[in-house]
């Protein structure tokens, strides 16, 4: 079995502003720019994964190497800040293969071309949205995976006990003015995140005042909220750090948020239907639960999301010990 190789994407030289971007729980890490040596020569050729460098995606970036090299493949790793960046080195083929939201990536698409949103929360309509504009990229997707890292909004637990808070609706029921929301700035541009701020005010009611410019899930942003600075914050649904802080996700009663399935996405001339063949094993297996469960194992234990990745498949028997 070969090891994973993982290096910066140094070869591309586009622009470094963040793009939109479904992030997964928990805070974001470096980008991990040390390789860990490679013996080469896979049976399956070489395959290039790309994708962003905070938790989740580190975590999913590992377990598709993993599941690729386990098949052969002599893979190598290549992290970046954001959609904007390794987008564009997909489509143009500087990676061969990504662990992306179903949602966001076709809403990023869409985008490209001068689109709105297209997303839906139905995943089915969303994943069928997103192959027709890949395909149009030069890309093809994979099957989407049971797990779902949808953003998600969250109060004091102390403050849903006291108030009867479980939605939403619940807790714009409870406001009598305008709230601030642990989130960044990306959150008040109803185009880069038309289901954050926009979303609470249109369809829910609430009044936003502003954003504290913590990122997405960071455990600053968290902070403020369980000490009373804020009233709401925002993270994803695979967020398992939540219940140790007394904090608790609110229901999205009113389905805003689009389904960000992982899915896997790839260059259509560089990967085969034998790459996504092994990728897809992963679908039906990785759960929303599992997901927040390995996400605090990397920021709560503070593992290695490689470990953490590989001893997950292995339980699930989807690769060799």
């Amino acid at each position: 079995m070969t090891a994973l190789r993982r290096t910066p994407l140094l070869a591309v030289t586009f622009a470094a502003a963040l793009g939109l971007s479904a992030c997964g729980g928990g805070d974001q890490l470096a980008g991990d720019d040390t390789g860990t040596g490679s013996d080469g020569g896979g049976g399956g050729g070489a395959i290039t994964v790309g994708g962003a460098t905070f938790t989740e995606m580190a975590l999913m970036e590992s377990m598709y190497a993993a599941l690729l090299e386990d098949a052969g493949y002599d893979v190598t790793v290549t992290a970046t800040e954001a959609r904007a960046t390794y987008g564009p080195a997909l489509i143009d083929g500087q990676v061969d293969v990504v662990p992306e939201y179903a949602a966001a990536m076709a809403d990023w698409l869409s985008g490209q071309d001068g689109g709105g949103a297209v997303a839906d929360a139905d995943v089915d309509a969303t994943v069928t949205t997103l192959t027709s504009l890949a395909e149009e990229s030069g890309l093809v997707v994979g099957e989407p995976a049971a797990a779902s890292s949808d953003n998600a909004f969250y109060i004091t637990q102390e403050r849903a006990d006291a108030e009867g808070i479980e939605t939403l609706s619940d807790f714009a029921a409870t406001l009598d003015g305008p709230v601030e929301i642990a989130a960044g700035e990306e959150c008040l541009d109803p185009v880069q995140q038309p289901t954050c701020a926009a979303a609470l005010t249109s369809v829910y009611g609430i009044d936003i005042s502003g954003v504290t410019g913590d990122g997405f899930g960071s455990i600053t942003g968290k902070q403020r909220v369980a000490d009373g600075q804020v009233p709401l914050g925002l993270t994803g649904t695979t967020d398992a750090t939540l219940a140790d802080l007394g904090l608790v996700l609110l229901e999205d009663d009113q389905d805003v948020q689009p389904a960000n399935n992982l899915i896997p996405v790839a260059n259509a001339e560089a990967v085969d239907g034998e790459v996504l063949a092994v990728l897809n094993r992963l679908a039906p297996v990785l759960t929303t639960e599992d997901l927040g469960e390995l996400n605090a194992a990397v920021d709560q234990q503070r593992l290695l999301p490689d470990d953490v990745a590989r001893e997950y498949l292995v339980e699930q028997g989807l690769i060799s010990g």
